[in-house]
């Protein structure tokens, strides 16, 4: 299963560190959700595999080899250290706005470890909240947010900015 990084792991990129105790709950409640999202969702799995790393989301979840990390001081919601990559981190940012943002940014990030590039495909990684049941797709066509929905149209333009090769 995707790892959590609780001490046992140390990041190579800079800022990505531990999950402090009293933010572990929704990483934990996000990853699970993730998991049920992935086994009754067909369409999550195949979204995932029409992305240029062509796993779907049940390969990515059940990967060893990705660390979802912590990220106290970033300004954006996550981050990944490139498309492909495997170390991601969630920011505060995401977790103050509770867990359904956490779970979004979680599979939003797996979409960048699945080799989305926010440059080349700018919407794919938001693309992939629809598909998991996180947005709707009226939201997208139409700009209009739903505030019942995690998925925001209008979060594109700060999530496609890129830092050097680190994909936000």
């Amino acid at each position: 299963m995707i790892q959590v990084n609780t001490g046992d792991h140390v990041s190579p990129e800079v800022g990505y560190i531990s999950w402090p105790n009293h933010r572990r709950d929704l990483i934990y409640w996000s990853r699970r959700r993730a998991r049920l999202i992935a086994a009754g969702r067909p369409q999550a799995d195949t979204y995932f595999r029409s992305l240029p790393g062509g796993r779907s989301l049940t390969d990515l979840l059940n990967d060893r080899s990705i660390w979802i990390n912590y990220h106290a001081t970033l300004g954006d919601w996550g981050i990944t250290n490139f498309a492909g990559g495997s170390e991601m981190a969630i920011s505060e940012v995401a977790c103050r706005s509770g867990r359904w943002s956490v779970l979004a940014t979680l599979i939003h990030e797996l979409a960048h470890v699945d080799g989305v590039v926010g440059r080349v495909s700018p919407r794919a990684a938001e693309d992939a909240l629809i598909h998991c049941g996180l947005g709707k797709q009226r939201e997208r066509d139409t700009g209009v947010d739903d505030p019942k929905t995690p998925f925001d149209p209008n979060i594109l333009g700060q999530l496609t900015r890129l830092r050097g090769d680190k994909v936000v």
